[in-house]
């Protein structure tokens, strides 16, 4: 797990075996150990928030440089033409090409935040600003809002509720930045405690981990899925960095079988398909890429360019065959990571104070919330259940973009 410095995007648990090799094993293994002592209720140096579906990220505050209060998306990190916002006018200008929505979000930003009077930099997720809805749901009648995928609803007659009902924009913030520029700031864990006002709501994302109750029957299987994984990654540590140091986004290396790996658990992903049997899912894999590399060829000219491309395909095919062995464990590794992580979620879904709904052709369904983000040595890695939030969110139109 890489440390961040800004937050624009953050990976998974499982995934981090695939970026960092053997090193990204260690990585997972460490945040797993550091969950254990958090379920257990054992001194720990960790921290976890909620994940919260909203959208778009905004960052905002006062600039390090001139005092002035600015909003903008992540953008405002861009080295070169920072997107940076100043007025209502600035909007239109930085941000000409975005969606209507986007724009109309970003200018309620500036007009209510400021009477936050934040001292610092604050990234956050928007959950409403005048969309919030009163629906009456498995015979509850709730306040809803809808910022990306998921669904959030809260009883009409709860605080929380009654606070929503008066708010004109709501935000969960969840980093703070420090630092003398923008481009280079530096991002921290969690945001200065801020309290609502009557024009701005704030959702505090801290999971209260205090309420958690683990049985000792669950935290063994746990502790014995860490030890069996940190087994596996001795196994695969080799063969992982080998990966690693064959993926690429330029020259040969972008035609690997290696370079082709996150694609493929994506594309899973988006079809709705678990990573299950591990010799089903390396056969899988090895049509994807031919697929993957045929889309390529076919779009060339040179003949030449074709032989090459073509002889690179087919030394990726006999990479995969060639090891089989080798796949088959990094992917039975990968499989054990998601069972390791799920269970940590299973135990925290039920502390949200939130309702959470997917909305369907047949109306509203239940589901867990997007997931967590654990803070650890100076790291961030989330845990997400791809399955059911991804899948979601990869297939669903976002009318803020």
């Amino acid at each position: 797990m890489a440390n961040v410095t800004q937050l624009k995007h953050l990976e998974h648990i499982e995934d981090e075996i695939l970026n960092h090799g053997s090193a990204g094993c260690v990585a997972s293994v460490s945040a797993m150990q550091e969950l254990l002592r958090m379920l257990g209720k054992k001194p720990s140096s960790g921290y976890m928030q909620t994940k919260w579906d909203g959208a778009p990220s905004v960052v905002c505050g006062k600039h390090p440089v001139n005092g002035m209060f600015f909003v903008g998306t992540k953008s405002v990190f861009n080295k070169t033409d920072p997107k940076i916002c100043y007025t209502q006018n600035d909007v239109d200008i930085h941000y000409g090409d975005a969606s209507p929505d986007l724009k109309s979000k970003l200018k309620m930003c500036i007009q209510y935040f400021p009477s936050l009077n934040m001292g610092t930099v604050c990234q956050g997720d928007l959950l409403f600003t005048s969309d919030v809805k009163t629906e009456e749901i498995d015979g509850e009648k709730l306040y809803t809002f809808k910022p990306n995928a998921i669904t959030y609803g809260i009883p009409t007659d709860h605080p929380l509720g009654q606070q929503i009902k008066t708010a004109k924009i709501g935000i969960v913030f969840h980093t703070s930045y420090t630092g003398t520029e923008v481009a280079t700031m530096t991002a921290k864990a969690g945001a200065p405690k801020m309290k609502s006002t009557s024009e701005v709501f704030l959702v505090e994302n801290d999971t209260p981990m205090d309420d958690i109750s683990v049985d000792r029957s669950t935290l063994s299987k746990f502790e014995q899925n860490v030890s069996i994984v940190e087994s596996m990654c001795k196994k695969s540590e080799v063969f992982l960095d080998h990966l690693v140091d064959n993926m690429g986004t330029t020259g040969n290396k972008k035609f690997h079988v290696a370079s082709y790996l996150k694609q493929f658990f994506n594309a899973e992903i988006r079809g709705g398909r678990s990573i299950g049997n591990a010799q089903t899912t390396l056969k899988a894999l090895g049509k994807f890429y031919h697929e993957k590399m045929m889309a390529v060829i076919d779009k060339l000219k040179s003949d030449k360019t074709i032989m090459e491309r073509r002889k690179q395909m087919y030394d990726g095919i006999e990479y995969l065959e060639k090891n089989e062995q080798n796949f088959v464990a990094m992917l039975t590794l990968y499989t054990k990571i998601i069972e390791c992580k799920d269970l940590v979620m299973s135990q925290l879904d039920h502390l949200e104070t939130f309702k959470t709904y997917v909305q369907t052709d047949k109306g509203y369904k239940v589901t867990n919330p997007e997931g967590y983000v654990l803070h650890h040595n100076g790291d961030m890695i989330k845990l997400v259940n791809r399955i059911e939030f991804s899948y979601i969110n990869f297939t669903l139109a976002k009318s803020w973009k």
